[in-house]
């Protein structure tokens, strides 16, 4: 799609970006200064050259009912169609010099946010709008590629461009710099009532939007123009429609005016929520910022400025308390049952935590040679601080494994059911980020085996959840998927894994297994010797003459298939509790190996 047209005056081309639709002489650019007539077509000088590049919390867009504790990968150019005397980013919305050193395609912008792991592209700094062309292809890759597409904008965008985005941008903050139509077209460039039409029509192609307003002293902060503010969100968009409260401070040409106080920060606080609004933000202040149920009120989320410190949310969406589905953008999710038990709640201590286990294996004679290409591993599930270690050695085998989905197998132990459930929610939470869940290939396999369903609760299991963190560090750019079994025989899991077998997808098998329970260390090292040999052997005839463990029916399942497909196993790490206890009386057995 072109964003021009042919202009009625000789010579002169329209710009349809934004609602200033400049008539632009041959070889000039419009208010923006970036985008020029060159005879034939107007082009985009700023394509391919963003003037910043940046990661961040995407709460500092802001935006807070938008995939919260998550990163988004930030770009801006220069240019911009307003002329804020306060601007706070005047040092590039302002210039209309271009920096062509090095151009970044839209490929090259996909591929820095999915490197570092962000869940969406904002668009943002200057105004965005005015580098639409080259946010359109970077836009629709993203989309490809699972990201999602933020707008951070003035909202002076066209009818052209906005009725563009419906279904390729995500979400947007739209500044409401005033309710004083004179002030807007006069000290801003802008046009309050088309911004007022601009925000009603994103609303309305389902744009997830929250409102900004800066809080300037003696200029927008009068209760009658704050009161006109917040009707107008209430009313003419939403009572859920988010509004951010910026503190303003000197900047640019507007040096003469005070920093906004918190006090008239509280003001304009409790004026919006006179007015009805749910959601009103005091953002860049350091104040402690609540998302509380507009229908219980309870505390979903609470963040101070861009941090989120309470994250109360029943699987990713809904209030955890009365189970109404919460008002934003959220992945459901897969959250953390065992965390702060099993496994620290702190990225930091787990990682500590791993690197000491490879140092102990760095400075022994343990050899990380495989005579196999690695197709599936056997991992325990008990707390780190017994069974991480025997985790961390199978795991620190897989480096050169990329595998772009992990299929993690592993028993119910709170729920009593029938057959298996696979994770259908959006993500996969952990200490050290979230993992993205293949819910295409969940739901796939959800599909094809009769003996495969969703049921949410049982997934609140450690067995699977307790390889999760080995999993976000040691495969950083991949998906999971997960199945909890209940009483199910291993030949119909096996049909799972004979499945990916026989297509070669490229998928990663976990399964989940400590062994026996409880028996003194003499006993249960003779009792875990016929776990230990059936997988070295890969012969389920030794399993059955004694071996006891929890995830029994999953380590059958994976011998079955691969007998049948004539692979090989390697046995890496065996060891009990009472390696770290000291006590041989009541112990639990933990092994690992690779399979392939």
């Amino acid at each position: 799609m072109n964003f021009y047209k042919p202009s009625q005056i000789q010579d002169k081309m329209v710009c349809t970006l934004c609602q200033h639709y400049c008539n632009i002489p041959l070889n000039k650019t419009g208010i923006c200064g970036v985008n020029k007539n060159i005879g034939d077509k107007i082009e985009c000088l700023v394509y391919g050259y963003p003037a910043v590049i940046n990661i961040d919390p995407v709460e500092k867009k802001p935006l807070y009912h938008f995939l919260p504790n998550t990163k988004t990968l930030s770009i801006g150019t220069v240019g911009c169609n307003f002329k804020c005397s306060f601007c706070q980013n005047h040092g590039i919305s302002q210039e209309q010099i271009i920096n062509k050193d090095k151009y970044y395609s839209p490929e090259d912008i996909v591929r820095i946010a999915l490197k570092n792991q962000c869940e969406s592209i904002s668009y943002t700094y200057n105004e965005p709008t005015i580098f639409y062309p080259y946010i359109k292809d970077i836009a629709i890759l993203a989309k490809k590629n699972g990201l999602k597409n933020v707008f951070v904008s003035n909202g002076f965008e066209s009818t052209e461009v906005i009725n563009h985005m419906a279904g390729l941008i995500d979400a947007a903050n739209i500044d409401l710099k005033s309710f004083d139509t004179s002030y807007y077209k006069k000290h801003l460039g802008g046009d309050l009532e088309k911004l007022k039409q601009n925000l009603k029509l994103f609303k309305k192609l389902g744009i997830w939007i929250e409102i900004t307003t800066l809080v300037i002293p003696d200029l927008n902060d009068s209760n009658e123009e704050l009161n006109k503010i917040a009707s107008f969100i209430s009313t003419q968009l939403s009572v859920t429609t988010p509004w951010h409260l910026s503190a303003f401070h000197p900047d640019y040409k507007m040096l003469d005016k005070e920093r906004t106080s918190n006090e008239s920060l509280q003001n304009a606080y409790n004026i919006g929520i006179n007015a009805g609004l749910k959601y009103v933000y005091m953002g860049n202040a350091r104040l402690q910022n609540n998302s509380k149920c507009p229908k219980c009120d309870k505390l979903f989320l609470q963040r101070i400025t861009y941090k989120t410190t309470v994250d109360n949310r029943k699987y990713g969406i809904q209030c955890s308390n009365c189970d109404k589905k919460l008002d934003g953008v959220f992945k459901s999710a897969r959250t953390m049952s065992v965390v702060n038990t099993f496994y620290s709640g702190s990225c930091d201590e787990i990682k500590k935590q791993f690197n000491h286990f490879d140092s102990i294996l760095n400075n022994s004679d343990f050899k990380r040679d495989i005579p196999f290409i690695p197709k599936a591993i056997i991992a325990p599930h008990a707390g780190f601080i017994y069974s991480g270690f025997t985790a961390n050695a199978v795991y620190s085998m897989l480096d050169e494994i990329k595998n772009k989905t992990i299929l993690v197998i592993g028993p119910s132990h709170k729920h009593r059911f029938k057959n298996a459930s696979v994770s259908m929610f959006e993500q996969y939470n952990t200490p050290c980020g979230s993992i993205n869940i293949d819910t295409n290939y969940a739901k796939y396999i959800k599909d094809k085996f009769s003996f495969i369903d969703f049921i949410p609760a049982v997934h609140n299991e450690h067995s699977t959840e307790t390889q999760s963190p080995f999993i976000k560090q040691k495969f950083p750019n991949s998906k999971i998927v997960e199945i909890v079994y209940g009483d199910i025989s291993y030949e119909d899991l096996s049909l799972i894994i004979n499945d990916i077998f026989d297509n070669s997808y490229d998928i990663f098998i976990v399964i989940s297994t400590d062994l026996s329970h409880f028996y003194s260390k003499q006993e249960a090292k003779k009792l875990d010797n016929f776990c230990l040999k059936a997988i070295d052997k890969l012969d389920i005839n030794i399993w059955n003459q004694g071996c006891e463990a929890c995830g029994r029916i999953g380590v059958k399942a994976l011998i079955n298939s691969a007998n049948k497909y004539n692979l090989n196993s390697k046995l890496i790490d065996y060891r009990t509790s009472s390696d770290i206890t000291n006590d041989t009386k009541s112990v639990v057995g933990y092994a690992s190996a690779i399979i392939g």
